[in-house]
């Protein structure tokens, strides 16, 4: 098959991913073929960037500990009141419900859609196209600070998407499963019609390096004008640092991390900001509140998912639009049980009031009771992209994630000294000024794991709802067992567990890829039923 490109608006974007699409003949008068730099730059940033990202996968969310099932306000008395359970206050389960129920069971792929695995290939086939094209793109002499940007860049989102679909529908990365299945490799800016098998996890993750290693080549020599929009240079080892913990090649981490800290070593303050607007968020002003993700923040490396639809990146909260106008029951962020999100937090830790909104408390009696706002028990994240505030995305990188993976590296090696130099350095800046819980000592901790278990929950006290990363790091931190309960109304539920190491860790290859492509294996899962 031809790469064929249609220039549309200024731009060149890329025609065809699709084996059912039809296709223009390569001597239309609307075509052009890209052969320049300029030609190159458009395509770039408007096909390889992850745009949807957000909205592609959130539904995964439903796999974690960080999401639960219950009521969408915060009442104590609500809880141990047994006479409002007499309302019998059926809910509508055709959405959340569904979603859940496919995700755990055997096979998910004809019923929920799912777009991660299409438009993480779209982005893909994109940087092919550049990549393939480097060594003689014209004006690349002429050009040198665009042409290195637009090389290094493409290297860099390929791995990155790599990344995304290896810890998604394959196994996670240990030296017992390198052989095993893992994702289709595409280095071609064609989509071949033939059947393509998956290549192994070894083979991806070996590709993922080479991308990073001719990345960190590209960038050395280059001076280019970027924004946080783009993929900078110090994005490029942030990026090697986090397949380097993935991995757990602990002496990787903290060589690319300590090249990143180089480059960008800000933290942010959370005392330095006004916390009236902590918590707050008003869809029509996004100035209104606080978002951490803002990208006039030093700590933000990169900020992504500009075209995410919030309400369908999030539409986990509830279940239906009627559980939605009650405020009932949803999916909501994880208060309830002792490994919950929220009760990972100290009072003082300003991360509970920065980085979630409040939710309600309910003081009616009614079936339709008033609600008032309550204590900061979250039931969404706050970060979104509000197109009255452009400098906000859906997803950011930021510097915490390294400080993290530093500590965990240190920590793994058995140097709590380090480990906890870097961890406290990123508490001071999160919890209220002064407060005793935030410097850790090694008093504090009885073992070398002990510590290992406090950062893993550092960084999901720190990360949450960043991209996929909890589900991300259930996988890589051994796949432990979980139970949900699922409403369907206020005295009736279904208990879900899934039990530790679980297949269904791995997500299903996508019907799009399994319908056209005989080549490609699924992923075996097992049937999770409700008791």
């Amino acid at each position: 098959m031809k790469t064929i490109y249609k220039t549309l608006s200024a731009l060149i974007v890329l025609f065809v991913f699709s084996a059912c699409d039809s296709y223009l003949d390569s001597d239309s008068a609307d075509l052009q073929i890209p052969k320049s730099v300029d030609d190159y730059a458009p395509l770039l940033l408007g096909e390889a960037y992850p745009n949807t990202i957000g909205t592609d996968l959130s539904f995964a969310e439903l796999m974690t500990d960080d999401v639960e099932m219950g009521p969408l306000y915060y009442d104590e008395a609500f809880l141990m009141d047994s006479n409002y359970g007499n309302i019998n206050h059926e809910i509508d389960m055709s959405a959340g419900y569904g979603e859940f129920a496919h995700m755990w069971a055997q096979d998910y792929s004809q019923n929920l859609y799912d777009s991660y695995w299409k438009n993480r290939y779209h982005n893909i086939l994109a940087c092919n196209s550049i990549i393939e094209a480097l060594p003689t793109m014209e004006g690349k002499e002429a050009q040198e600070d665009l042409y290195l940007k637009i090389a290094y860049q493409a290297h860099a989102l390929r791995a990155f998407n790599y990344f995304c679909l290896i810890n998604t529908y394959a196994k996670p990365y240990s030296q017992e499963n390198l052989n095993e299945p893992g994702v289709i490799i595409r280095e071609r800016p064609e989509l071949g019609i033939g059947p393509m098998p998956r290549a192994t996890i070894k083979e991806v993750y070996d590709l993922i390096d080479a991308d990073l290693a001719k990345a960190e080549e590209y960038m050395e020599g280059a001076n280019p004008k970027v924004t946080k929009y783009e993929f900078t240079k110090a994005a490029v080892l942030f990026l090697a640092t986090r397949v380097a913990l993935f991995k757990g090649d602990w002496d990787k981490v903290i060589e690319q991390g300590t090249k990143f800290l180089r480059m960008n070593k800000a933290i942010l303050d959370l005392n330095d900001f006004d916390q009236s607007k902590y918590g707050v968020y008003t869809s029509s002003s996004a100035s209104d509140g606080f978002f951490i993700n803002d990208i006039n923040y030093d700590e933000v490396v990169w900020a992504f998912g500009r075209n995410d639809d919030y309400s369908k990146a999030h539409g986990y909260i509830s279940p239906s639009s009627v559980t939605l106008y009650a405020f009932e029951f949803g999916f909501h962020t994880s208060w309830t049980s002792d490994n919950s999100l929220i009760k990972l937090y100290d009072e003082d830790d300003l991360r509970l009031k920065a980085y979630y909104i409040m939710p309600y408390r309910k003081t009616g009696s009614s079936l339709l009771p008033s609600y008032e706002h309550g204590q900061y028990h979250p039931n969404k994240c706050i970060w979104s992209f509000s197109s009255s505030n452009s400098h906000i995305c859906s997803q950011a990188w930021r510097t915490p994630e390294i400080f993290i993976s530093m500590a965990e590296a240190y920590a793994q090696k058995g140097d709590m000294d380090n480990a906890l130099s870097y961890l406290n350095r990123l508490r001071e800046k999160k919890f209220v000024k002064g407060s005793v819980n935030a410097i850790k000592s090694r008093s504090d901790f009885s073992s070398k794991d002990a510590l290992v278990k406090f950062i893993w929950d550092e960084r999901r006290r720190e990360l949450s709802y960043e991209e996929n990363m909890r589900f991300w790091d259930m996988r890589r931190q051994g796949m432990p067992a979980q139970t949900h309960y699922i409403y369907s109304s206020v005295n009736t539920f279904m208990t879900y567990e899934l039990p530790m190491g679980s297949p269904n860790y791995v997500l299903p290859i996508p019907a799009s890829e399994l319908d056209y492509n005989d080549g490609c294996t699924n992923n075996v899962r097992i049937v999770i039923g409700g008791k």
